[in-house]
């Protein structure tokens, strides 16, 4: 602004309670390879987000991109002999192909017994029973205030997109700049991820 308006409004604002309060987004990153069971440790007076990804470990490696599952693939008609691209469900009527950097798949070590996601932060359950994929999926797009993509398969989300966020604050309080995250003032949070 080219008045001193905002440094009025600043100014009243610490005359009516004492400070000025200035909150800001901090990310935390870690690396495992997980094996059933990950465990990470964060602090933070306002926690909102915890995003979990799972990636093969030739993630780095060069290579051709992975096609995207329910997608086209070159050469293949949708329609039998018609010579072009007719129909196809959410988009899916064209090729679509992602780095294996940002490509994401469930892997599962026994095809028998269905994956399921659970955190344990500070030794308590997050949710208190474990999820299946659906589950995962579902929680996932309800934690991103307006930004979820509907148009994902579940096909698509365990062999392509498969990542997982936990929302641990209010909804929209995003817009709003509100501190409404799991709050954890005095020791580091314990987080354990059992997948």
């Amino acid at each position: 602004m080219a008045s001193s308006v905002l440094d009025e409004i600043a100014n009243q604002r610490i005359a009516q309670v004492g400070y000025l309060s200035l909150p800001f987004k901090n990310y935390f990153t870690y690396n495992s390879t997980h094996d059933q069971t990950s465990r990470a440790n964060v602090n933070s007076a306002s926690w909102d987000r915890l995003w979990v990804a799972y990636r093969d470990k030739s993630y780095t490696t060069q290579g051709a991109p992975v096609s995207v599952k329910g997608y086209k693939k070159k050469g293949v008609s949708s329609a039998e002999g018609d010579g072009g691209a007719v129909g196809g469900v959410f988009d899916t009527n064209r090729e679509k192909y992602i780095s294996k950097y940002f490509n994401m798949e469930e892997k599962v070590s026994d095809t028998d017994v269905d994956s399921t996601f659970q955190l344990q932060v500070n030794s308590a359950s997050v949710p208190s029973y474990k999820m299946t994929v659906t589950d995962a999926l579902a929680m996932t797009q309800n934690a991103l205030d307006g930004r979820r993509n509907n148009n994902l398969t579940l096909d698509q989300y365990r062999n392509n997109y498969f990542a997982q966020c936990w929302r641990f604050c209010l909804p929209e309080s995003d817009f709003n700049r509100m501190a409404s995250g799991l709050p954890n003032k005095f020791s580091p949070q314990q987080v354990q991820v059992d997948a």
